[in-house]
C-alpha cells in the first residue's frame, strides 16, 4: 500500500477514490481500519464517518486510522468536502500530528463541479460559499466563506494563504519550502485544473513529505508516482503437491525451459520436530529466487522411488495415507503463506486437488471464480475473499496436462499483466 486516504463519509471517499482507480491504481475503500487488508492494493481509502461527529472525536478517528497503518508509512490524502463541512481543521491537524509531517497542502478547488478557491475563499459556480445553500446544511452549517477561517476555528496552527499568483508562480515549490520550519496549513488558490496539477507537481518535489488535503479535483491532480507501484511481470509460485509421473515431467520441462528455480520439499523433512525449522529454511529459499524474478517450483516428489516410501513413513508416524496426505498438504500450505508473507508473485498454481484445498484454506479463501482456462481442463480464476485479492490463480489435478502446461501457464501470465 503506498497511499492512504482518509474521508469523512462514504461518497466522499469513493469519489476521490475512483481519481486514483481511473489511472490504474489498485482502489480499494473500507468502512473501517482493518490492518490485514490486501497487501496488493496501491491505494486504502478510509472512512471514518466523522463528518458530523464533534471536532475532538473526529481527530481521533482520524488519529486512530493513520496509526493502523504507520509502519507502510503511506502517503497520506486527507480527502474533505469541497465546501468545508465537518471538521477539516481538526482532522488536518490530527492528521499532522499523527504523521509528523511539517506541509498540510490544502486544495479543495473541484473546478469541473463549479467549486473554485480565489483570495482564499471557497465559491461555488463563482459564488461566495457562505451565500449558497451550503450555508445551511442541516448537520455541519457553515459560517464564512474564507476557508482559514473555517479551519482556525478548529485548530491553533498557523495558516498560510497562496494567491493564484502565487500557485501560478515558477517559484512555488520554494514558496513552500520555505514554510516548512513547522507544521502549517497551506490554503491554495486554483481555478483551474492546470493550477491543481501546478500544485501537485510542486508538492511533489519538496524534500520531505507532507500531507495532501482535498476532494477529487487534487486526487485527480496527483503524480502517479504518488500513489501506484511500477507495474512489472511478477514471477510465477507452483505448488506442485502433486506425485503423479505427468506432473514430474511438467517441472522437468519447465526447469529446461523457463527461467526457474525447482525447490524440493521431502515429505518426510515436514513430519519431525525440526518441521519449522525446515519450513523456514525452504520459505527462505523459494522467497529469494521470486524476489531475483525467478519463477519458484516447490517440488513433493521426484522419482517414483520418493512415491513409494509414502507407505514407510505411515507406518513411521502411525498415520493412515488419508491422513499423511492432510498433513503433507497442511504444510505445504503453510509454507505457501510464508513465501507470500516473503515475496511477491503475480500467480499461483496449485497442482493437486489436496494441496489446492489447503492453500485455500490457509489464505482463507470462501471458494474459487473461475475465469476460463488456460487449456483443456486446467482452470484459472481467482480465490474468493481470500488474502490473495484478485491474484490469478491456476488450478490442476495431478495427472492432467501437457508436459509444458507449466510453460503455457508462465506464458499465459505474462499475456495477463499486458492487457
Amino acid at each position: 500500500m503506498k497511499m492512504l486516504v482518509i474521508a469523512d463519509d462514504f461518497t466522499g471517499a469513493n469519489d476521490t477514490g475512483v481519481q486514483l482507480a481511473k489511472k490504474g491504481a489498485r482502489t480499494e475503500v473500507l468502512l473501517q481500519s482493518d490492518p490485514t487488508v490486501n497487501s496488493r492494493a496501491d491505494v486504502l481509502v478510509i472512512n471514518t464517518e466523522s463528518r458530523a461527529v464533534d471536532a475532538q472525536a473526529a481527530a481521533r478517528c482520524v488519529t486512530e486510522a493513520i496509526e493502523h497503518y504507520a509502519e507502510q508509512r503511506p502517503t497520506l490524502y486527507k480527502k474533505i468536502d469541497s465546501t468545508f463541512r465537518g471538521n477539516p481543521g481538526a482532522e488536518i491537524a490530527a492528521a499532522l500530528a499523527a504523521t509528523g509531517a511539517r506541509l498540510a497542502v490544502i486544495a479543495a478547488a473541484i473546478p469541473a463541479a463549479g467549486r473554485t478557491t480565489l483570495n482564499g475563499e471557497c465559491l461555488v459556480n463563482r459564488q461566495p460559499l457562505h451565500t449558497t445553500e451550503f450555508a445551511s446544511d442541516p448537520k455541519t452549517p457553515i459560517l464564512s466563506s474564507r476557508i482559514a477561517t473555517i479551519l482556525a476555528s478548529q485548530t491553533a496552527l498557523p495558516i498560510e494563504e497562496f494567491s493564484l499568483a502565487a500557485v501560478r508562480s515558477p517559484s512555488l515549490g520554494e514558496q513552500l519550502a520555505a514554510l516548512a520550519q513547522q507544521q502549517t496549513l497551506v490554503v491554495m488558490d486554483a481555478e483551474t485544473e492546470e493550477d491543481l496539477a501546478a500544485i501537485a507537481r510542486a508538492a511533489a518535489r519538496l524534500a520531505f513529505p507532507v500531507v495532501w488535503v482535498g476532494a477529487a479535483g487534487l486526487a485527480n491532480a496527483l503524480p502517479a508516482t504518488l500513489y501506484m507501484q511500477p507495474r512489472s511481470r511478477l514471477p510465477l509460485l507452483i505448488v506442485a503437491g502433486s506425485m503423479s509421473e505427468a506432473t514430474r515431467k511438467q517441472i522437468h520441462y519447465a526447469s529446461a525451459h523457463e527461467n526457474t528455480v525447482v525447490v524440493d520439499v521431502f515429505p518426510q523433512a515436514l513430519l519431525g520436530e525440526e518441521a519449522a525449522d525446515c519450513l523456514n529454511r525452504l520459505a527462505d529459499e523459494s522467497a529469494a529466487a521470486l524476489l531475483r524474478q525467478q519463477h519458484c517450483i516447490l517440488r513433493a516428489s521426484r522419482s517414483e522411488q520418493e512415491r513409494e516410501l509414502i507407505g514407510s513413513l505411515c507406518q513411521q508416524w502411525q498415520l493412515s495415507r488419508q491422513q499423511l496426505g492432510e498433513t503433507i498438504s497442511k504444510r505445504l500450505a503453510e509454507l505457501t503463506v510464508a513465501i507470500l508473507n516473503r515475496a511477491q508473485i503475480g500467480g499461483l498454481f496449485l497442482t493437486g486437488g489436496d494441496i489446492a484445498t489447503a492453500v485455500a484454506a490457509s489464505l482463507h479463501a470462501k471458494g474459487y471464480r473461475i475465469s476460463g482456462e488456460i487449456a483443456p481442463c486446467i482452470p484459472w480464476g481467482t480465490f474468493v475473499h481470500s488474502d490473495l485479492d484478485d491474484l490469478p490463480v491456476i488450478t490442476k489435478a495431478g495427472g492432467f496436462g501437457s508436459e509444458n502446461i507449466i510453460s503455457e501457464a508462465i506464458g499465459f501470465l505474462e499475456r495477463l499483466y499486458e492487457e
